[in-house]
């Protein structure tokens, strides 16, 4: 570019010079106009000016929001994932007195680290319990929170005492005799009680002083199989409740057939 300004500069003055020399003679040479001295100066001082930068495009900051600051709940609260129970100390030993469900928030008052249990304040009574830390979410500054002791295992409640149940009460038997041949029968028909007692782990049911089966608890009626037996042969059943703790009287029922 520099060069190309400096060729046309050297044309012009060229040119200048072959006008001044073509004058007529006899005729004074003209002095250059100051038009054609300022041009020239004006020229050259264009050409060797530094040429000035293009302006840059500065683009406009941003206005970046400065963040709001949060700040930490002074009073740590708890919420849980799963609905989850709250006792009055960390294990299934101790007593259930409430619990926390999914979407409720409870205040937390306490912690026991050894444990894994937060300590807060009952939402279904009075005092504190103590939460299992599996799907619990603390929120809040829990660093200044009181390590809780962990409290004595509740004694359990005496288990009473089983008492073998009671006898069964009006045994009777419904007969059937059905000959067989001539002189024999088949005995057969069904045994009726009533049931006397509430723990009862079932019965006992003999024949001819033999154990010949059981039936569950508060049963109360058996029937009795075709036993070909001579007419008038007596047979015995005999009903005897049973539990954990012992058996209660046998109670017989005899019949013969026809």
């Amino acid at each position: 570019m520099f060069r190309k300004k400096f060729i046309l500069l050297t044309s012009l003055v060229l040119i200048a010079a072959l006008s001044a020399c073509n004058l007529p003679s006899g005729q004074a040479e003209p002095t250059p106009t100051p038009d054609i001295e300022a041009t020239v100066q004006a020229q050259l001082e264009l050409m060797f000016s530094p040429t000035p930068p293009a302006p840059q495009d500065t683009a406009t900051p941003e206005f970046t929001s400065t963040p709001e600051f949060t700040p930490t709940p002074s009073v740590p609260t708890v919420t849980v994932s799963v609905n989850t129970n709250c006792r009055t100390g960390p294990s299934t030993q101790y007593d259930l007195v409430g619990g926390v469900n999914v979407g409720q928030s409870a205040v937390v008052a306490g912690k026991s680290t050894s444990t894994g249990y937060w300590i807060i304040n009952n939402l279904n009574g009075s005092g504190t319990c103590w939460l299992w830390g599996q799907y619990a979410t603390v929120s809040g500054n829990t660093a200044n929170l009181p390590e809780y002791p962990v409290p004595p295992t509740p004694t359990p409640s005496p288990t009473p005492t089983l008492a073998p149940p009671a006898p069964v009460n009006n045994l009777t038997v419904n007969k059937v005799c059905i000959l067989a041949i001539p002189g024999v029968y088949n005995y057969t028909g069904d045994l009726n009680w009533e049931d006397k007692s509430d723990n009862e782990d079932g019965f006992n049911i003999y024949r001819q002083d033999v154990l010949l089966t059981s039936v569950p608890a508060n049963t109360t009626s058996y029937p009795i199989h075709a036993i070909p037996l001579a007419a008038g042969t007596p047979l015995k059943f005999g009903v005897e409740a049973f539990n954990a703790a012992g058996k209660a009287a046998i109670k017989e029922v005899t019949f013969s057939c026809p």
